[in-house]
């Protein structure tokens, strides 16, 4: 009887990890189709534009999610074939969700009245702003916790092959840049729509108006999950924003290629670590085997970087994205630093409820990232960007090394 189930647990454990790596082969193979022509066809200056805007928006959805995507998952996970709970936590987070968005809306708002480098392109803002909104209505964490990864995929994969085809045939020209924030959003929210329908309709899980004293407790749960998620951005999206206001967009756009392509690999150990958290939640006997996985898969995605970078880069993306390669370089290492982060952060110390030290962790790096940002960016420009990220990464990885390896 113990051998059926474990069989079913790992069958279980397969089919989320294809599910997975379909989600989010779609969301790194698709820009990887729609990067090249969008460098091409913008620019970098308006395509340092829209990374500007994109890390903006970053900030407002890291606080929307409010570290749900990990502790939502968490309590989906245990609690998977308890119906009422499952009401109770999917409520609580969506009106959390709700609130946030709100504000995170007035937040914007704010920014763009007082700023003028918000206001001159105050549209763009508030398209790319729709982002947060699927964002917040596409509960990636219910799914991720009941482990019925398939679902999402359905509606993600062809929803963003859907807009995929729209960037090619309604972005023709720099004049078009509007276009791609526009269709992105678009996306994001009919995706959102579609999976709390079919939360309905295949869970029976509906929306109940939840206590106050409810409510207030998921908030206090996921505090320092929120705060591990939010601080990151202090010297990794900083970075985009303080190169927005000292330099030129042109430059903006080269070092945002320059970290869209590291993100691509990154992605990928992001795939393992979606996949194996809520099962390392219910068997934490396989984390060593896992371990050994991600982070082997991180050396070899960095030793990829740098065989392929200076070959690859130019031939994909035009000779003028020759200014990202040595930025690449700089950052190649990331996919290692990012491996030991999830295996010994996420899937260790979250995963024995150590939240607090992982945040205590998480501060100590991303502060140490942001005073460097401060520092370096306006002195060294996207270079002293490049170097502030990878020095923080690295950092990032020996501090959640030390602390998990004798837990």
């Amino acid at each position: 009887m113990m051998l059926r189930y474990n069989k079913i647990k790992n069958n279980r454990l397969v089919k989320n990890f294809v599910s997975l790596l379909i989600l989010q082969g779609s969301n790194y193979l698709l820009p990887l189709i729609t990067l090249p022509y969008l460098f091409k066809v913008l620019g970098a200056d308006k395509f340092g534009l829209l990374a500007f805007a994109s890390a903006v928006v970053l900030f407002l959805q890291v606080f929307v999610d409010y570290g749900f995507n990990l502790s939502g998952t968490r309590e989906i996970s245990v609690h998977s074939h308890n119906r009422a709970k499952l009401i109770e936590i999917f409520s609580s987070i969506m009106t959390i969700k709700a609130i946030l968005l709100l504000f995170s809306f007035v937040l914007l708002t704010l920014l763009i009245l007082f700023f003028e480098k918000f206001k001159s392109d105050f549209l763009i803002f508030y398209i790319t702003f729709g982002i947060v909104v699927g964002e917040a209505l596409f509960p990636r964490w219910f799914f991720q916790g009941m482990e019925e990864m398939k679902y999402i995929t359905y509606i993600n994969v062809s929803i963003k092959i859907f807009f995929t085809i729209c960037i090619f045939i309604f972005v023709q020209e720099s004049n078009d840049y509007y276009m791609v924030p526009l269709l992105n959003s678009i996306g994001f929210i009919i995706a959102g729509l579609f999976s709390l329908i079919l939360i309905k309709n295949i869970f029976d899980i509906h929306f109940q108006i939840q206590k106050k004293s409810i409510i207030i407790r998921y908030l206090k749960e996921s505090w320092n999950i929120f705060l591990t998620e939010l601080m990151p951005n202090l010297y990794n999206n900083f970075s985009t924003l303080l190169l927005g206001f000292v330099t030129s967009m042109e430059n903006v756009g080269y070092y945002s290629l320059a970290t869209r392509i590291i993100g691509i690999f990154n992605g990928l150990l992001q795939i393992i670590k979606t996949v194996t958290f809520p099962y390392l939640n219910k068997d934490f006997s396989k984390f060593k085997i896992i371990a050994k996985i991600m982070i082997g898969s991180g050396f070899l995605l960095s030793v990829l970087i740098f065989s392929l970078a200076s070959l690859v880069v130019p031939y994909i993306f035009g000779n003028s994205a020759v200014q990202s390669v040595t930025l690449i370089y700089i950052l190649a290492l990331s996919p290692l630093f990012a491996s030991m982060l999830y295996t010994f952060g996420t899937n260790k110390l979250l995963i024995l409820k150590r939240d607090r030290e992982f945040k205590n962790i998480t501060f100590v790096y991303s502060l140490f990232g942001f005073s460097s940002a401060i520092i370096f960016v306006p002195m060294f420009g996207i270079y002293g960007a490049a170097f502030t990220l990878i020095i923080t990464r690295a950092l990032m990885a020996y501090l959640t090394y030390i602390r998990a390896k004798d837990i």
